[in-house]
């Protein structure tokens, strides 16, 4: 593994592990076994690490795989696309912990977030429908209603952690588990 992917890698243990603002560039530098100079030749500062690594998290989704092709898609398919959701949020869940935080510093991962965030968004509507049409969901024919139903998936999953943070919760897999759950349960009425 090159000195960089080792830094990204040990920055993304710690910040899952003890939040950003507890870990300093030497803390990442000590933990990676190299010298602080060493990793601001890769990195100038913690920001840029940050930034980094949501440019990772980006590349994850977009090689999401998508429902198979090769049958048409069954409650199986859209159980599975959820719980990787939650998988991958799991993975870098202290940008979804730290949200709004990160993005108040850094304009600049600010923009490039949201911009993720809409085609992720867009990407669960048409989600929504292809379920739709493969008649494993059956959802309302007014788009109001469809759209409120997508953004309160989307809010559950964007901030399930914030939420079990702010109630003293532990952050865990099975709590992760728990937010899979409420997304079905809010689906639940509309399944065909």
């Amino acid at each position: 593994m090159d000195t960089r992917e080792k830094i990204l890698d040990t920055a993304l243990t710690l910040f899952n592990k003890e939040g950003t603002a507890a870990v300093s560039t030497n803390h990442i530098a000590e933990a990676a076994g190299i010298s602080p100079g060493n990793l601001y030749y890769h990195f100038h500062n913690k920001q840029e690490i940050i930034r980094e690594l949501f440019q990772r998290l980006n590349i994850i989704w977009e090689t999401l795989e998508s429902i198979p092709q090769d049958h048409a898609p069954v409650m199986a398919d859209l159980k599975t696309v959820i719980e990787a959701n939650y998988k991958i949020i799991w993975q870098y869940r202290f940008l979804y912990r730290e949200l709004v935080a990160l993005l108040r510093q850094d304009t600049e991962l600010r923009t490039s977030f949201l911009a993720v965030r809409q085609r992720g968004f867009d990407g669960f509507h048409e989600l929504l429908h292809m379920f739709s049409e493969a008649g494993v969901l059956d959802l309302p024919d007014d788009p109001k209603v469809v759209n409120e139903l997508q953004e309160i998936c989307w809010l559950i999953s964007e901030f399930w952690l914030t939420n079990l943070e702010v109630n003293g919760l532990k952050v865990n897999e099975a709590e992760m588990q728990r937010g899979v759950n409420l997304i079905f349960r809010v689906i639940q009425p509309y399944l065909a």
